[in-house]
């Protein structure tokens, strides 16, 4: 924001009014004045790039005028001045969406310190909405947000992945967005004009994984009484995603390997084969590698499936993308639930760029919904965030000691025991306040050889 930015001056009072038109003025800015908030509306067609208003002035307070500014202009800063004992209004109105108050008699270089600030950090929302902007532009990947250095790499790799033919592995944890980058492969490649089909692994059982792929004819099986067309042929001339590959049925893995091979598919109970032009992308959380030295997953398929792998980093290690992913997750849960614009307060802010989000970028979203569903005022603030993201309190519960030795699979077991008993062994409620999927919380399960309660 370059400082001929122009600040509209709110006070009744004439004295004042022009006392602090003429510091703005010296610094060169450029400045409008209203003796009232009726007339301050006035200015709502111009382009102001921040309002500065007294708090009492007559029967329309500052603090209507800021809500009514807010819900017509929700990115323009407001600052508000108030005598020394309205100080607990003003603090009130924080919470409406101002970003700053002064107390009377106004400081000059306080005045000019604030409004500094204030447009300063319009400026940084603004740069972070061109660069994501600009992102999409160039890339095509509308549907991904971000801008650190890990994920410029993502995309220079899917960019380059997408225009050959090759089979590709996406790999990350659960919740980092590889079906996204599995449509922006196929968005990119030359097959974006044919169908994407995606199918998720994990919820297919696994005495229909080949039903549901490759098809079935009528009377394959009990309960078969039509013939049925199989993902892989509904993708013709497109891709096909595979998500979770790594809880592919091993019985049924070597039927996989086969239509890799030869581009096409038998379909259950036939006889005939069917070509498919397909293009299939693979996606998992699971560490393959270990999956094949446990023989719990072909190492010829695991093979034929990493021709090209595109990592994907976990949000924590991408923390500069948090505020681009807030901004746009606030933006597009605000419109879809009839909400006006909503931003975090400076501490929430932090305290959103710092948590360590297991669940990753899903996670995020789901915490960002919870609150623009149940928050009053346009400002969220760490007191709306859900409970089982909200940091402890003072005083709520005890600092914790990490004895010596104990390893992160150690703290991942703890967290999931202690999630099952909060929830009376609920695996549904548990995997939802961890951030993860009831799948992989029942495979972690398994693989500890622990129990739990019912779903329900």
């Amino acid at each position: 924001m370059s400082k001929s930015a122009k600040i509209l001056v709110v006070e009744d009072e004439r004295s004042e009014r022009e006392a602090m038109a003429r510091v703005l003025r010296l610094e060169k800015y450029e400045v409008a004045t209203a003796e009232s908030a009726d007339q301050a509306l006035g200015y709502l067609d111009e382009a102001v790039d921040l309002v500065l208003s007294d708090l009492r002035m007559g029967a329309t307070s500052g603090v209507d005028l800021l809500r009514f500014w807010k819900q017509k202009e929700p990115a323009t800063p407001f600052m508000l001045v108030t005598a020394h004992g309205d100080i607990e209004s003003a603090v009130e109105a924080m919470k409406l969406g101002a970003e700053d108050y002064l107390t009377k008699p106004v400081n000059p270089d306080e005045l000019l310190l604030s409004i500094r600030r204030c447009l300063e950090d319009r400026r940084k929302d603004e740069t972070i909405e061109q660069l994501s902007r600009r992102l999409d532009d160039k890339l095509g990947l509308e549907n991904i947000v971000g801008r650190s250095k890990p994920m410029l790499d993502v995309f220079d790799r899917v960019r380059r992945a997408a225009q050959a033919e090759s089979t590709i592995l996406i790999v990350g944890e659960s919740g980092t967005g590889k079906e996204l980058i599995a449509e922006a492969i196929h968005q990119n490649s030359r097959r974006s004009r044919g169908p994407f089909v995606a199918v998720n692994m994990a919820a297919v059982p696994a005495s229909l994984v080949e039903s549901e792929l490759f098809g079935h004819v009528k009377g394959a099986f009990t309960g078969a009484t039509a013939s049925r067309v199989g993902r892989f042929e509904a993708a013709n001339g497109g891709t096909i995603f595979i998500d979770e590959i790594g809880d592919f049925a091993l019985e049924s893995q070597a039927k996989l390997l086969r239509v890799l091979e030869t581009h096409a598919i038998t379909p259950v109970g036939g006889n005939d084969e069917i070509e498919c032009d397909v293009r299939v992308v693979a996606a998992t959380s699971r560490n393959l590698e270990e999956l094949v030295s446990e023989d719990a997953f072909r190492e010829d398929l695991y093979y034929r499936l990493t021709v090209v792998t595109v990592p994907l980093p976990p949000l924590r290690e991408r923390p500069d993308d948090i505020p681009l992913l807030v901004r746009h997750f606030l933006d597009e849960l605000c419109r879809a639930n009839g909400r006006e614009r909503m931003s975090p307060d400076k501490e929430l802010a932090r305290f959103l760029e710092t948590f360590d989000w297991p669940g990753n970028v899903r996670q995020l979203a789901n915490c960002l919904e919870s609150m623009v569903v149940m928050a009053v005022g346009p400002t969220l603030t760490v007191d709306d965030l859900p409970a089982n993201v909200a940091p402890a309190r003072h005083g709520d519960q005890p600092e914790v000691q990490i004895p010596i030795g104990t390893t992160i699979e150690d703290l991942e077991r703890q967290a999931v025991e202690q999630a099952l008993e909060r929830f009376d062994g609920n695996r549904t409620r548990a995997a939802e306040s961890l951030g993860i999927s009831v799948r992989t919380l029942q495979r972690k399960l398994k693989d500890w050889h622990a129990g739990g309660g019912d779903d329900e």
